[in-house]
């Protein structure tokens, strides 16, 4: 079964950084917990683990900021993340970075076994058809009780694809290509 992680776009920075590497979403913060800095994070996936990342980038949805946080703690609560960051000490330094997205570099995220994707891994990926039949590209993914469903525009139509082993062939990364079966209907709907 492949499993589609949710986490955020990636995005490489340039700015006053030692290197350039690239940073991926992993949550935004929703509000202060408790009067000593405490954060909490609504995640952007599964399972709500934030014990890989070692420093944290605050940002806008879409880029980080240069300034980097040491992550001094972490806790799962429900299904949030409570965060500590050094230098956010108190309940009005947390209130100050309200609704700011946390990203962390690539690197540190968690390693998956060879059937699975992070999100930002398949979008922008041009869609083939086993046969050669080009569908669009892969412009957004969104969860479900089941499976995570692929969001594909190409020629004005857009075609939703589970993300399952099933349907989803081949991920040729170097390419830019990920080849889908072809399951007959699946593409008719929107033809």
């Amino acid at each position: 079964m492949i499993r589609v992680s949710p986490l955020g776009d990636a995005v490489a920075v340039n700015s006053k950084l030692p290197e350039n590497e690239p940073f991926v979403r992993v949550g935004r913060i929703t509000k202060p917990h408790g009067i000593k800095g405490e954060l909490k994070v609504q995640p952007y996936g599964e399972p709500a683990d934030f014990s890989h990342f070692p420093e944290i980038r605050l940002g806008s949805e879409s880029a980080p900021d240069s300034s980097l946080y040491k992550v001094m703690g972490q806790r799962p609560q429900a299904k949030t993340v409570l965060v500590v960051l050094a230098g956010i000490c108190d309940r009005n330094g947390a209130e100050l970075i309200i609704g700011r997205e946390l990203w962390v570099a690539e690197k540190h995220l968690p390693a998956l076994a060879e059937d699975e994707f992070y999100w930002h891994e398949l979008v922008g990926l041009r869609v083939i058809v086993e046969g050669g039949r080009e569908l669009g590209k892969v412009t957004a993914i969104f969860a479900t009780g089941g499976h995570d469903v692929l969001v594909v525009h190409g020629s004005g139509r857009e075609y939703l694809i589970p993300a399952r082993h099933e349907f989803m062939l081949d991920t040729d990364h170097q390419a830019g290509v990920l080849t889908v079966a072809d399951v007959p209907g699946l593409f008719d709907l929107n033809d």
